[in-house]
């Protein structure tokens, strides 16, 4: 046999080889660490080469985003409970508002004890949720409509009682609480952590969270077998209701004040665009808690470098409405490839 002949043998056995580890090896990888990825090489970016990197990378910076966006973290993790079971839950940002303009109400307007006004703050969150699952789950409305329903009628009543005017709370343990630091970081980023532990747990360590998933993969299936669906649906809207109550009431002690700009798209879209993206990361395909939180530092670093920038106003509400649209398709394309080759 020839020189020749034994050299194109052996690139057409190693040819196939190089493919077959870039397919097990290369290629998974990318699909479950593609964002954290993009993240670091995004955060490089604006702390090295654009035109106020010692900004970006100061520790100042680097501490606000983490506080300001601790309460989406909240919220996103919040929207990923009724998604891994299949429903939308669009009311996120309004309970957050709503919660917030209740306690503020509750104490500084009608005098009552701060604990008082964020137990009354939680209930009526809690309520919302209940509202939401009871139609979802029992009246079999769309939960598109329904939470986008509901969120328009908690903006009425936000506005009815506030008359449009913020309401500003002076409570030295509940700011302190927002905007003060533990071991160099916002003390919100503890609570996002608890939160997010707990979320994790409940979702992927437990029966309730296992039920769940298969109610999300197939509800048909999932009656068949025995589980309540029903009710399972039910309770993801009261979770995430209350999720989102508690960042609400976080978001108070951020900001020291509640008004009509706390709730709605504002706070919505972020959560969702977080959700739908961390789905693409760490666990493709599926909604995750660490790939929720990997997702939010994403958005929250790149609209902190594009406003230390100079970016327009505008570009903020583009950059969450294209992550949103851009996480979905990819999310859902991951989604079905898995399937395919499942």
């Amino acid at each position: 046999m020839s020189t020749t002949a034994v050299s194109s043998d052996a690139r057409d056995t190693e040819a196939p080889e190089r493919r077959s580890v870039v397919n097990r090896y290369v290629l998974p990888a990318l699909e479950r660490y593609g964002l954290v990825i993009l993240f670091v090489l995004l955060f490089l970016f604006f702390a090295t080469l654009w035109d106020r990197p010692a900004t970006f990378r100061s520790t100042d910076n680097i501490r606000s985003v983490l506080g300001t966006y601790s309460i989406p973290a909240i919220l996103a993790l919040a929207a990923i409970i009724p998604l891994v079971c299949g429903q939308f839950d669009l009311t996120v940002g309004p309970v957050a508002g709503l919660t917030a303009m209740a306690t503020a109400g509750a104490f500084t307007n009608e005098g009552s004890p701060l604990w008082l006004a964020v137990v009354i703050a939680l209930a009526l969150g809690l309520l919302v949720g209940v509202v939401n699952g009871y139609l979802v789950a029992y009246v079999k409305v769309n939960a598109f409509i329904t939470t986008l329903g509901v969120s328009s009628l908690i903006l009425g009543f936000v506005t009815l009682y506030s008359e449009g005017t913020a309401v500003l709370v002076s409570h030295e343990g509940l700011t302190n609480l927002g905007s003060l630091n533990w071991l160099g970081l916002p003390r919100l980023v503890f609570i996002v952590l608890a939160i997010a532990l707990l979320t994790y747990y409940v979702l992927e360590h437990t029966p309730f969270g296992r039920y769940l998933h298969s109610v999300g993969s197939n509800p048909t299936a999932a009656r068949l077998v025995g589980l309540d669906v029903d009710r399972l649906t039910f309770l993801t809207f009261v979770l995430s209701a209350l999720l989102a109550s508690i960042a609400g009431v976080l978001l108070l002690a951020r900001n020291g004040s509640a008004d009509l700009q706390l709730g709605g798209l504002g706070l919505t879209l972020p959560a969702l665009a977080a959700a739908f993206l961390g789905a693409t990361a760490i666990r493709p395909g599926q909604f995750n808690v660490l790939g929720t939180l990997v997702a939010v530092l994403f958005v929250g670093f790149s609209l902190s470098g594009l406003n230390l920038n100079g970016a327009s106003s505008w570009v903020t509400d583009v950059f969450t409405g294209g992550t949103l649209v851009l996480a979905v398709a990819i999310s859902t394309l991951v989604a079905r490839h898995l399937a395919s080759s499942g």
